[in-house]
């Protein structure tokens, strides 16, 4: 009697929205018995647990938080690029909408065309200029959470802020994690203050609520703030079997 073929399964086009697989799961051409890994470069069998298995290799994990780090670095150059194509209007005023927009006709030697926009802010005189710490709107503490094992962000995940008051961590307030993992509602420009500072995450709740075993029940990242002005934002890149984090931006 001849052996029946392991993986009967086929691919289906539905795991692609599926948490576990949005974002990297892509079907191979004229062969329903494989999948594609976008962030491997790899052919699997199209078989689910096979697929969720995937999912927690050490080099799918590597490489999807090297591929999160890139994109946070590609969001922040964006940023830094657009605040330096500002430019300041005649008149003493700052134009917001003002691009650098290259002449594609032009030779090297020419100098780029220059957009500069007609609505423009007039500059405060110096005696009426806020003070930096009114000017920084940005939160003072965020946070953004990627599940490596799916290389997707991580929603829905609580996280408290703690800080230490009198040699006792003292509870500050609650969040959670929007749809894209970040959360940045934690404690007001006006409150925060210098000292030391903790985030907690409840991750047993997370990998409970997907049937998932993990070694953590929590993770805890204890940070200082050095400076009234600081806007200090803390990734996490978390997996059921390790994590780490670094100073974003």
């Amino acid at each position: 009697m001849p052996k029946e073929s392991k993986f009967k399964q086929s691919y289906r086009s539905t795991w692609e929205s599926l948490p576990d697989f949005k974002g990297w799961l892509q079907p191979v051409p004229d062969n329903p018995s494989r999948a594609f890994c976008t962030i491997c470069d790899k052919t699997l069998y199209a078989h689910r647990l096979s697929l969720l298995q995937h999912t927690c290799t050490v080099k799918h994990t590597r490489l999807a938080q090297r591929k999160f780090i890139e994109s946070e670095k590609q969001k922040s150059d964006l940023i830094q690029t657009e605040v330096l194509a500002m430019d300041v209007v005649p008149g003493g005023g700052v134009d917001l909408n003002t691009f650098v927009q290259p002449d594609i006709d032009s030779s090297e030697d020419e100098a780029p065309n220059v957009y500069i926009s007609t609505v423009s802010q007039p500059l405060p005189n110096s005696s009426d200029s806020p003070s930096i710490v009114e000017i920084n709107n940005s939160p003072p503490i965020s946070t953004h959470v990627l599940d490596t094992c799916r290389g997707l962000p991580v929603q829905n995940l609580q996280v408290s802020l703690y800080k230490l008051l009198d040699g006792r961590w003292t509870h500050i307030s609650d969040c959670v994690t929007n749809p894209v993992g970040r959360c940045n509602e934690f404690i007001s420009r006006e409150d925060f203050k210098v000292g030391r500072y903790k985030l907690h995450y409840d991750v047993d709740r997370y990998f409970e609520l997907r049937r998932q075993d993990s070694m953590y029940p929590f993770i805890e990242i204890v940070f200082d703030a050095r400076s009234p002005t600081d806007h200090l934002h803390i990734p996490l890149i978390m997996s059921p079997y390790g994590y780490s984090t670094y100073r974003g931006s």
